[in-house]
């Protein structure tokens, strides 16, 4: 039987069904859903068996009634579990019906026992899983022999499962079902088919629940609308509500379904002439469906502890080839360990290829403050100095921006700047990226300033390279603190942010990023939080490497279950087909059901090397600059280094009156041997100096000029 529960599991988090046929789903139901399809995946009215019913029938299948304590007892769950956890199956569709752990369609007749058979079809779900047995178990039981008030005039869950705990079940056959609560108790002369070790509660979000759906179907609740009755299939939907008054049984979920916006795949308990062959699909958050969700526990499933080398993966592979390698993890736990993959882009890189970093890292961003209060030129807002936006101001050179160049930049009071939104005054800071305007989006201090209250705002411009706007002790609109900070551009595409005097107050109240033209893709370094103190500086640049890690990392296989005192070896693959030479950063989430290693993320750094740009093949035993050659020059030398690992690196050159001259390079390279060629002729005759700086590591060295 564990290996029926092994290949269960397994194909839950991989999705590949078990049997070639459905045993459980009859074809008709397989050809209304096509048709479903091919509408437009809406839900379909008709006549079924409950429209047949009279009104006073239908209503009294609606028989949920939930005590108070369960009721509060689901508010606190809710409330410590607002934030909804990373899923463990990101796939769009999973479906018991499809992997042997759905038992067939009941009929709760005309007794409002909704509660009961939602409880007894988790039960029995979870039976068939475990052991691949499937039980018809005695609703009748429970309708009966229930000690708490629950009975044909309604109930609550919780009593069909503390009845199966404490005494067990029994089967149909020995105590049939009359829909009746007036029939007597007899399950003493039955015998007991199985116990439940025990119930939790679920908190009411579609993470959690799906979550919970791995190990078996969960019991919920939802409102019964009378448009409910008509339902032939396709996605139903209905308001919200916590008018809650129908018990059901949720099978799986279909991302696809609704129009592209999800929804369950749920079992009823009206018979099969009824619905889907008496399932249906629900939208999301539609009816209150997911409130009061609960997963019986059948058997004591221990507590896995998930082993592996969480340490940062570096692959060296040729230009244009393939490189695998083997990733373990080990499960030293008694329960079994469900593990599933995704991968990533380093959570400070957008899809485009920004990203961004700070001076409170180890690759570290210089925080040097350039005041223009005397140099720039004060920024008219014209009548509206509270929201005002200052137009199109020419910033004197061509920069570029996700894709696009543009030569002037637009100002809001409110702490942000935009490319090409010259007209929005927008003060309330939202999430990047967000589609709703301001777009092309500099976002250094996002809130709502107020320049009526003092302070002012600067623009200045090298119109060569440079370009700086300054709020300059702009007060927020509370008046709770006052902020200086800055946007520093440099050509071609280098954004800064700087701040030197910030707050004491409303200081996590603000959005700090950048954003493309339609809110699509952006890097946000902050929103609601404090993060923008005093003398901090944050940059934002462009990765000509950047490829997102789906297109050239595989993992296979992306999702398992591995038992106790047991291992598995990951094959991992990395592509550089179509990739030009360079670093390639990426992310590998690595999710378990683990209590105390439940989500790990682990960098990922591919190295794509071909002869003269970066001789991977003899690694480096440490950090050094290796040579400047030939010194003295004229009029270019070769700068040449070695780094131990991947870092942020910056290689610049400074004359002996200590002012930056060039910069050779700046942004994340790999282990490595690097070479880099430096051209001095535009300059004078002397002694210049190298600087390289890769993550928190340092070294100058000397080169002398003669011409």
């Amino acid at each position: 039987m564990k290996a029926r529960l092994i290949l269960s599991i397994i194909s839950c988090l991989l999705l590949i069904p078990l049997f070639s046929s459905r045993a459980e789903v009859s074809e008709e139901v397989e050809q209304i859903q096509e048709m479903i399809k091919q509408k437009g995946l809406h839900w379909v009215a008709g006549e079924n068996s409950v429209t047949a019913l009279s009104p006073e029938e239908r209503q009294s299948l609606r028989g949920l009634k939930i005590p108070e304590s369960v009721r509060l007892r689901f508010e606190e769950l809710n409330r410590n579990n607002s934030q909804p956890p990373v899923l463990l199956d990101t796939q769009d569709v999973f479906d018991w019906r499809l992997m042997n752990g759905v038992t067939p369609i009941t009929n709760q007749l005309g007794c409002g026992s909704c509660w009961d058979f939602s409880a007894t079809a988790a039960f029995e779900s979870s039976i068939l899983i475990h052991d691949g047995i499937t039980y018809d178990l005695s609703e009748q039981q429970v309708l009966s022999c229930n000690t708490g008030e629950s009975d044909c005039g309604g109930g609550w869950m919780g009593d069909a499962y503390n009845l199966f705990i404490d005494y067990g079940a029994v089967g149909e056959d020995c105590m049939p079902y009359h829909a009746d609560d007036t029939e007597p108790c007899t399950q003493d002369q039955c015998e007991v088919l199985a116990n439940l070790l025990d119930f939790v509660d679920i908190p009411t979000n579609v993470p959690f629940i799906k979550n919970a759906l791995l190990s078996g179907p969960v019991s919920t609740t939802m409102t019964a609308y009378n448009d409910f009755d008509s339902y032939n299939g396709g996605c139903y939907e209905h308001a919200d509500t916590e008018d809650l008054n129908h018990a059901v049984l949720i099978v799986g979920w279909d991302d696809n379904e609704c129009e592209g916006e999800g929804a369950w795949i749920v079992k009823n308990s009206w018979g099969p002439g009824w619905g889907d062959d008496g399932f249906f699909y629900i939208k999301y958050g539609s009816a209150g469906i997911g409130h009061n969700a609960q997963r019986p526990i059948y058997t004591y499933e221990g507590i896995p502890a998930a082993n592996f080398a969480d340490q940062p993966i570096e692959i060296d592979v040729p230009l244009n080839g393939e490189v695998g390698l083997e990733f373990n993890i080990s499960n030293s736990g008694d329960g079994d360990l469900i593990y599933a993959f995704e991968m990533l882009s380093p959570s400070q890189y957008d899809d485009f290829g920004y990203y961004w970093y700070d001076n409170n890292g180890p690759d570290d961003v210089e925080y040097d403050w350039i005041d223009i209060t005397s140099t720039g030129a004060e920024i008219s807002f014209g009548y509206d100095y509270d929201d005002g936006n200052s137009g199109k101001l020419p910033i004197g050179f061509d920069f570029n921006y996700y894709g696009n160049s543009f030569d002037s930049i637009c100002v809001c009071a409110n702490g942000w700047a935009s490319f090409t939104d010259f007209y929005t005054t927008e003060f309330g800071n939202v999430g990047i990226p967000d589609q709703e305007a301001p777009n092309n989006l500099l976002a250094a201090f996002f809130d709502d300033m107020n320049l009526e209250n003092g302070g002012a705002c600067y623009f200045y411009t090298n119109h060569s390279d440079t370009a700086i706007i300054t709020w300059s002790e702009v007060p927020d609109w509370r008046q709770e603190g006052l902020f200086t900070f800055q946007i520093i551009l440099a050509a071609p595409s280098t954004i800064k942010y700087q701040y030197q005097s910030m707050g004491p107050g409303r200081l996590n109240e603000n959005t700090i990023g950048i954003e493309n033209a339609d809110g699509s893709i952006g890097c946000q370094v902050a929103r609601d939080v404090a993060y923008a103190d005093d003398g901090v500086a944050v940059q934002f640049d462009l990765d000509p490497y950047y490829a997102p890690p789906q297109t050239w990392m595989a993992i296979d296989p992306t999702g398992g279950f591995i038992e106790p005192e047991s291992n598995y070896d990951i094959d991992m693959s990395f592509d550089a087909d179509g990739l030009s030479a360079g670093i390639y950063n990426g992310v590998i989430r690595l999710l378990t059901n683990d209590p105390s290693n439940g989500i790990t993320d682990m960098d990922v750094i591919m190295n794509v090397s071909t002869t003269g740009i970066n001789e991977l093949a003899e690694k480096p035993s440490r950090f050094m600059v290796t040579s400047v050659y030939p010194n003295p020059f004229n009029p270019s030398t070769t700068f040449s280094y070695d780094l131990l690992k991947a870092s942020h690196t910056t290689i610049e050159v400074y004359n002996i009156l200590g002012q930056k001259v060039s910069t050779l390079f700046d942004g994340v390279q790999g282990t490595g041997k690097y070479s880099l060629e430096w051209d001095a002729d535009s300059l004078a005759s002397g002694l210049y100096f190298f600087r390289i700086s890769a993550g928190n590591q340092i070294e100058v060295k000397t080169a002398m000029y003669l011409k």
